[in-house]
């Protein structure tokens, strides 16, 4: 019987969805995961010489799931740069590319010797969270190519530690400006999210196999969400869903040894509600952006 302590997990870069990597296998940090394998079984419409069904077959299957983690410096770039579809650049990265990267994930019970291998997984979607209070947290929703186990030996050879720290965490968060200003102390913002959507379809093709051709980034739609303190400034913000105007953010991130992460939105349109609430509520402005036009940029600054 198997132990939630004793479970591993690893990735690795991978170029060809046939070929488990050999090397650059890393462990990946991580608060959960819902990594699975599940097919799809055709039912028999055949009539044989009974009231009883004959056997179904498996006609597809799918390998997907999401792990979520906690922000560490420099831990999750790899998949950051899978969700942009783009490479960094000089520690810039942006947001809408069309360069695919996949990578192969293992998933090791230890305690019981039973290992699993997804193969061909890109990132498909990618969410940050700042909340009111607590850690930022991240989370990465893949769709692959390929899955097997076994009891035999780990698919993760090699394996070397990620790093645990330093973590990310509301205070880290240096500022969060819209169009350039610092609501602090104006319309102070208590938490702020940014998602990607890569709406990854699946390419089914005769001779495809069970898990398609291939999986193709469609639209790639960004978004998120925001609460500001009410206020003259914050009406003023959501009087833009009147007209249509957009709106910049920038969010930077902080880490405790200097390192920074800043999110650029060049433009977003948002939406939002007047807000209401009783008499020992502080009233706030919750609003939602759709990003548009141009494409939002992560910058990095790394210390040692």
């Amino acid at each position: 019987m198997s132990r939630g302590n004793r479970v591993v997990l690893a990735y690795a870069p991978q170029t060809d969805i046939a070929v488990a990597p050999k090397t650059g296998w890393k462990t990946l940090p991580r608060t959960g995961d819902s990594l699975n394998h599940g097919v799809e079984l055709t039912k028999s419409e055949t009539i044989n010489d009974s009231r009883i069904a004959t056997a179904g077959m498996v006609t597809s299957a799918k390998a997907e799931g999401s792990v979520d983690v906690e922000m560490i410096k420099s831990t999750y770039d790899d998949f950051i740069a899978g969700s942009a579809f783009n490479p960094w650049n000089a520690d810039v990265l942006t947001f809408g590319g069309n360069t695919q990267a996949m990578f192969a994930l293992a998933k090791d019970y230890t305690d019981i010797a039973q290992y699993h291998y997804w193969s061909g997984m890109m990132v498909n979607k990618m969410s940050l969270k700042v909340p009111e209070s607590g850690f930022i947290t991240m989370n990465f929703d893949f769709m692959g190519s390929g899955y097997s186990n076994t009891t035999t030996a780990p698919y993760a050879i090699g394996t070397s530690s990620s790093p645990t720290a330093p973590k990310a965490s509301t205070i880290s968060v240096d500022s969060i400006t819209i169009d350039g200003e610092n609501l602090k102390g104006v319309a102070c913002i208590t938490d702020f999210s940014f998602e990607v959507d890569n709406g990854l379809e699946r390419q089914n093709c005769i001779g495809g196999g069970l898990y398609g051709a291939k999986n193709l980034e469609m639209m790639a739609n960004m978004s998120g969400d925001f609460t500001l303190a009410y206020s003259q400034k914050s009406q003023s913000i959501l009087n833009k869903q009147l007209t249509g105007a957009t709106i910049a953010i920038t969010a930077v991130i902080k880490f405790p040894d200097g390192s920074s992460y800043t999110l650029n939105i060049p433009k977003a349109q948002i939406s939002g509600d007047v807000p209401n609430g009783k008499a020992t509520d502080l009233l706030k402005a919750q609003m939602k952006y759709t990003v548009v036009e141009q494409a939002p940029t992560i910058t990095r600054t790394i210390t040692p």
